[in-house]
């Protein structure tokens, strides 16, 4: 039974007075027993809600990925897999007394050993519907072949790094076209181990935002992810008056300052997408000019795929991100809330549907409204570690250009090709961190750390991701050249892109922006209706 990799599949649904609870479990938490209202061990007291996310009542079906502790080796993590439905009670054919609602709410979960998130969700949402179609919850049979098929299926898989079905639902191409400049952003903020809340719902593309972002740093999913929801609280998760995040809001001065390295609004909670990376249509519309580029294309990418190839775990990844007190729970309940104020948990990057979340003070370094594709930090000083040099506006711009494409030449081959396919881009971020470890070893003062800011490699260096990596080995990492993959003299295309940049970055600027964009819109507007006014006279 241990070495299974499935441990449970549970029914877990809403009981109009006790709340979300699980209604079965196979096998039973507690051996010998029937498994029928069966209660949750006291670690994962928070399973029911975390299986049955907040707001599911506003759709028909849902999909939520979390992660447990687990009971029996404190450096593992258990990966909840969870399946929502809900269907209207007439469609139900053995009602039981507590069904008061015209509606039941039910989610089938599994609990897994492998963080196989996307492939398990494929299997789990098929048969989430044939148990809801059955009209019948007291026909558990179904559950049972599902937690013996499950097993059969994932225990043939040897090797997970090397699995295809690892990144399944995880569309890097989709990240990347949503965040566009800011996925860089994003991707640097992960090494800082802050408090990251990432708001959106329904749940499923939440918890798929997250843990494709994760999955851009090499190894982190199948590797990086054993410690993060195993931590040892140190209240027993009572709210305290110590239950502060590390930023102190008070100290934060207006002061704008001009300097290139510290772009900073007046309001404390401007939104990173303002602030800090040039703006999506301004960028995307300025023209190449490939005969003052100092950059040859052809040679950066066999460059970048040069050092992808290079094995990740002889230069000591993946980071060790999610450790020592630092959580990740893709999708995170109001009841989870306990947690995270607890002064044991130094970080962590979650994801919520609960506009509580949002609405806590102190609660969050870091917000992400993925529906906006906004980035709003309230600290000053974690907004200069996460500006972008010139040479990381580059390398983003250099991925939004192979992954967004205005033209395609022929559609049927759209999407096919593994340039600017998910593989690629995932071994564009992996040829970007090792570039990133082997200049962060250079002395304090080289002219190479400023391609990546020395703000944010020196705040990145005092964490514990970055001293664990330190003190193990990682000889490989010497190998490479101690710069920026996007290193250059500086030309037209780079000041086209620093100027968008500036002009995001003042108040005014995204004002004379705006301005510009609305006039254009009002002289197309006028253009037509004067045309069509031509016409009819003639």
């Amino acid at each position: 039974m241990t070495d299974n990799p499935i441990l449970h599949v549970l029914v877990v649904g809403f009981h109009h007075k006790k709340g979300c609870q699980v209604e079965y479990a196979y096998p039973p938490f507690i051996e010998d027993t029937t498994g029928v209202s069966a209660e949750c061990p006291a670690a994962w007291k928070h399973l029911p809600y975390l299986a049955l996310p907040d707001g599911s009542h506003n759709f028909d079906e849902d999909t939520a990925y979390f992660h447990l502790p687990s009971q029996q080796d404190p450096n593992e993590t258990i990966y909840g897999i969870s399946c929502y439905r809900q269907i209207p009670l007439e469609k139900i054919i053995n009602r039981t007394p507590d069904m008061t609602r015209s509606t039941i709410q039910k989610s089938v979960c599994v609990l897994s050993t492998l963080p196989l998130y996307g492939h398990i969700q494929v299997k789990m949402s098929l048969i989430t519907h044939a148990y809801f179609e059955e009209g019948d919850f007291s026909k558990i049979s179904l559950l049972h072949d599902t937690y013996h098929h499950l097993n059969a299926c994932l225990s043939s898989i040897d090797n997970i790094s090397t699995s295809p079905h690892l990144f399944v639902g995880l569309s890097a191409v989709e990240l990347v076209t949503r965040f566009r400049h800011k996925v860089l952003l994003l991707f640097k903020l992960m090494l800082l181990e802050n408090k990251v809340l990432f708001f959106y719902s329904p749940v499923r593309p939440l918890c798929s935002t997250i843990l494709t972002l994760l999955s851009l740093h090499p190894g982190l999913i199948e590797n990086g992810l054993n410690k993060s929801a195993n931590i040892n609280l140190s209240s027993a998760s009572q709210p305290s008056s110590e239950n502060k995040c590390e930023v102190n809001v008070s100290n934060i001065s207006p002061e704008t300052e001009d300097n290139d390295h510290s772009i900073v609004s007046q309001k404390s909670n401007d939104v990173v997408d303002e602030d800090l990376v040039p703006n999506n249509t301004f960028v995307s519309n300025i023209p190449k000019d490939p005969s003052i580029d100092s950059l040859d294309e052809a040679a950066m990418q066999y460059n970048m795929i040069s050092i992808a190839q290079i094995n990740s775990e002889d230069c000591g990844v993946p980071m060790s991100i999610f450790d020592n007190g630092n959580l990740c729970q893709p999708y995170s309940c109001l009841s989870y809330m306990d947690i995270l104020t607890d002064p044991s948990v130094r970080g962590y990057v979650i994801g919520a549907s609960n506009i509580l979340f949002k609405q806590k003070k102190n609660l969050a370094d870091v917000i992400v409204e993925i529906d906006e594709g906004k980035v709003e930090i309230e600290n000053i000083e974690l907004k200069r570690h996460l500006h972008l040099t010139t040479e990381d506006l580059r390398f983003a711009d250099y991925l939004v250009r192979h992954v967004v494409q205005p033209e395609k030449e022929d559609v049927f081959l759209d999407g096919v090709g593994w340039e600017g396919g998910d593989e690629w881009i995932r071994a564009q971020f992996k040829a970007y961190l090792l570039s990133l470890l082997r200049t962060s070893l250079l002395s304090e003062g080289a002219p190479e750390l400023n391609h990546f800011n020395p703000s944010f490699i020196s705040a990145w260096q005092q964490t514990k991701n970055y001293q664990i990596w330190l003190n193990q080995e990682h000889q490989a990492i010497m190998a490479l050249e101690p710069c920026h993959p996007f290193a250059g003299q500086l030309s037209v295309a780079d000041m086209k892109l620093r100027i968008s940049h500036t002009m995001q970055s003042s108040r005014s600027g995204r004002k004379l922006n705006q301005a510009v964009q609305n006039t254009s819109r009002a002289v197309a507007s006028t253009g037509k209706v004067v045309g069509m006014s031509y016409i009819l006279r003639k």
